[in-house]
């Protein structure tokens, strides 16, 4: 038996904004303000944190997507937008997972979640170094990185439909995405978990997973240096295949990488530090 689900994502796909011009507000304002208007009326529960992108004053065109419109602001702010296990809309900023952390161990060496498989990245599935941001603010504001260019070829990453409210913050923009994605590393990017082989206790701490939590896991290498590799990530999906006598859940996983919550000397998307260079 197969059984297929759907979520209030649904809902907000099927419905259209009407055209107006919504003021200069913050990502999560700008969410609740449209959450709210009369046409959408959303009457979920929902939990949007006020997140740190401000969006200009664009004009939103008559039977505007309103899913879409909602995943433009959360690419605005490089947030997250999704249903909870609970049924609630969540929006979090990208300051909202600084310092994460973690709530579950996944390892082989029996301290922790044992894991089955474990899904890994290297190579330029997720290297970019030639970023072009753009908005309504201005022109298109290009950051690139010489020397991953050199060294791996220009990867294009073009994000044109920005809805911030200045050029300096699409540039900064421009800049976070690169230091996320110009140098190929291993990335942890899935696993998968039987659960019927773990405690109870263990089943409820991988059952309670969301999107957006936090894990650490652990890879441990039979030869080589290091003897291990260990990477703090963020779950950004949740699966589940329930067959008699198995019930495994996967994984997929984002970086947490600490480039991508800093961008020197920028006060919107990083810190201030005269003694290092930026990109």
């Amino acid at each position: 038996m197969y059984a297929a689900c759907s979520d209030q994502f649904t809902i907000l796909a099927n419905q259209a904004l009407n055209a107006v011009t919504p003021a200069l507000e913050v990502t999560g304002a700008r969410i609740n303000t449209v959450l709210n208007y009369t046409e959408i009326n959303y009457q979920g529960a929902r939990s949007i944190a006020t997140g740190s992108s401000t969006l200009g004053a664009y004009a939103i065109e008559q039977d505007t997507n309103f899913l879409n419109y909602l995943q433009q602001i959360t690419t605005s702010e490089q947030g997250y937008l999704y249903m909870s296990a609970n049924g609630t809309l969540t929006f979090l900023g990208r300051s909202n997972v600084l310092n994460p952390i973690s709530g579950a161990t996944f390892n082989t060496n029996g301290t922790g979640l044992p894991y089955q498989t474990l899904i890994n990245q290297y190579g330029d599935e997720l290297l970019y170094n030639y970023i072009v941001t753009q908005s309504p603010a201005g022109a298109a504001q290009t950051t690139s990185s010489a020397t991953s260019i050199a060294l791996y070829q220009a990867q294009n990453y073009n994000v044109l439909d920005l809805l911030n409210s200045t050029t300096v913050e699409v540039a900064a923009l421009g800049n976070y995405l690169l230091g996320k994605y110009k140098d190929p590393v291993l990335r942890f990017t899935g696993l998968s978990t039987q659960l019927t082989a773990l405690s109870s206790t263990k089943q409820d701490i991988c059952l309670n997973l969301d999107l957006t939590s936090i894990c650490t896991v652990v890879k441990n290498f039979v030869v080589g240096t290091p003897a291990t590799e260990t990477q703090t990530l963020i779950v950004s999906g949740v699966s589940h295949n329930i067959t008699p006598g198995s019930h495994i859940i996967s994984y997929t996983f984002e970086s947490t990488d600490g480039n991508q919550y800093m961008t020197l000397n920028d006060t919107i998307f990083g810190v201030l530090d005269n003694n290092l260079l930026s990109f």
